[in-house]
């Protein structure tokens, strides 16, 4: 009965979870053909209404990201799915929460065949220079 008390604690730390903002970091590709890996810096800036999440990802130097479909969020688990012209199809994001940083595994294909790859974000500092 003592421990009835953590329930709803429990449920407001579950949902209390919000990823909104801009995020940066990498996603590690394994190039089997050379035996290497292929690190590429990403950005991303998620929105987040309730457990469902919108925003855009994509390469950091890219002008253009490309927009999440699909996303969730739940408790710390964070899945959504991505579309570019260089994909075969929806790219699969797995990713947990962790503090300020999101860690998680990419799937999907390119023309060449399957891709997936370990994503490392963390949540970009807001900026402090006063705005005009």
């Amino acid at each position: 009965m003592k421990k009835l008390w953590l329930l709803p604690c429990l449920a407001m730390v579950l949902t209390a979870a919000d990823i909104s903002g801009k995020w940066i970091g990498s996603i590690e590709v394994a190039d089997d053909s050379s035996g290497t890996t292929i690190n590429t810096p990403v950005r991303a800036e998620f929105e987040q209404k309730s457990n469902l999440l919108s925003g855009k990802i994509g390469r950091r130097e890219d002008q253009q990201t490309e927009s999440i479909r699909n996303g969730k969020v739940e408790g710390t688990k964070i899945v959504f799915e991505v579309t570019s012209p260089e994909t075969a199809g929806a790219m699969k994001f797995d990713l947990t929460l962790e503090g300020d940083r999101i860690e998680g595994n990419m799937k999907g294909s390119l023309d060449s065949g399957p891709i997936t790859g370990k994503v490392h974000l963390v949540r970009q500092a807001a900026s402090t220079t006063p705005q005009p």
